[in-house]
């Protein structure tokens, strides 16, 4: 029993990262206004929310977004429970409504195995402001309806490396991370950013440590 293969996936921006990388670039580029209307139209489909902000990335430099993502501080043991998990035998990976070019940066940092990601659309080193999606609760019947269905990755990825959804873990902070955490084998909501994933969790972690995940294994 020992030996059977593991899977630990997490969230990003809040959960590996003290920060949101949307939130920066924002700043930096004046959008905070048009980012934060978008947001909170409560009319709009999560993934009409990412492409509509995407749209407002158009112009600016890869570079800029690669810069940004290395200014947020790793979240506190982000290195340590990653260490742990992997001496343990888990597969680890990054499951964000982020982009990829950003949760690679992160995974290479965190030694991550894989990420599952939203991918900017580059051209000459510029966003062109298109973004490709997962998507995939169309395909499970999922009511997330972002950008990128975390049940449906996590589901994904725990079929490709042979592991039963009794055996893994999933680890986010906000309501577009309910559908994964509630398929995970144990699902904990980790310093929660709103009442939905509060309601929706039986883990909750409110201290921003990821150390803390210790306290369920």
């Amino acid at each position: 029993m020992a030996n059977r293969p593991k899977l630990v996936v997490f969230d990003m921006d809040g959960t590996l990262i003290n920060g949101r990388l949307i939130e920066v670039i924002s700043r930096k580029y004046n959008l905070s206004e048009k980012v934060i209307e978008i947001q909170s139209d409560p009319s709009l489909p999560g993934y009409k929310k990412t492409e509509m902000i995407a749209s407002l990335l158009k112009g600016i430099k890869a570079s800029e977004i690669i810069k940004a993502i290395g200014s947020i501080p790793i979240m506190l043991n982000a290195d340590k429970i990653v260490t742990w998990f992997k001496k343990n035998g888990y597969v680890t990976g990054i499951i964000t409504d982020s982009y990829t070019i950003a949760a690679e940066v992160i995974a290479n940092k965190l030694k991550i195995d894989f990420i599952a990601a939203n991918e900017l659309k580059i051209e000459d080193g510029v966003l062109t402001g298109e973004i490709k999606m997962p998507l995939g609760w169309e395909k499970i019947n999922c009511s997330c309806t972002i950008s990128i269905c975390k049940r449906y990755q996590l589901n994904y990825y725990s079929k490709k490396y042979g592991v039963s959804i009794e055996d893994t873990i999933a680890i986010g902070d906000t309501r577009g991370d309910i559908c994964m955490i509630k398929q995970a084998g144990l699902g904990i909501a980790f310093m929660p950013k709103d009442q939905d994933i509060v309601k929706q969790s039986k883990n909750i972690i409110r201290t921003p440590d990821l150390n803390e995940i210790m306290n369920y294994m």
